[in-house]
């Protein structure tokens, strides 16, 4: 049976995941990126009430793009964007990074990086293009990262009295 015990904690933490994710939103939208659900998606993945974990989630993280991002983009500048090429890089990915000893728990990311880049070259119609949305992809999940890092710590800051 579940316990539901009300706290102040909770409601912070999702209101500062809905402060975030209309930052990445509308912040985005601003600057022409017309769909920016990877930077929400990583405003999700990289909070947490605890600035400590926040931190530790966001390395993480921005370890993991490094990864996929590298492999991705190598792969596009390379061979271009196919489907098949798509999955064999994050099979490859999968493989380097579970070979790793002490590699970051959260290595899972690392894949779905590579997916997630790569295929914003799907619709691209030259290999410029690829590269540019790949790149504006990534620059989505950096975005996200610091927009939940700023939560986190602006929180901790002036809103501890409240946690």
């Amino acid at each position: 049976m579940l316990n539901f015990v009300f706290s102040y904690k909770p409601v912070i933490y999702a209101i500062k995941t809905l402060i975030g994710g209309m930052i990445c939103w509308y912040g985005l939208l601003i600057f022409g990126v017309s769909n920016p659900i990877w930077a929400i998606i990583t405003v999700v993945i990289v909070s947490d009430p605890d600035l400590t974990t926040a931190i530790s989630l966001a390395r993480m993280r921005v370890i993991n793009t490094i990864v996929g991002c590298t492999i991705g983009l190598l792969c596009m500048v390379f061979f271009g964007y196919g489907t098949m090429l798509c999955l064999l890089a994050m099979a490859f990915t999968v493989f380097l990074v579970t070979s790793i000893d002490r590699y970051p728990v959260n290595w899972r990311l690392a894949p779905v990086t590579v997916v997630i880049l790569m295929n914003a070259g799907k619709d691209a119609v030259s290999r410029h293009e690829e590269i540019r949305l790949a790149l504006m992809r990534a620059g989505e999940i950096g975005f996200g990262c610091v927009v939940a890092l700023g939560l986190a710590y602006g929180v901790k800051r002036f809103g501890s009295k409240y946690l």
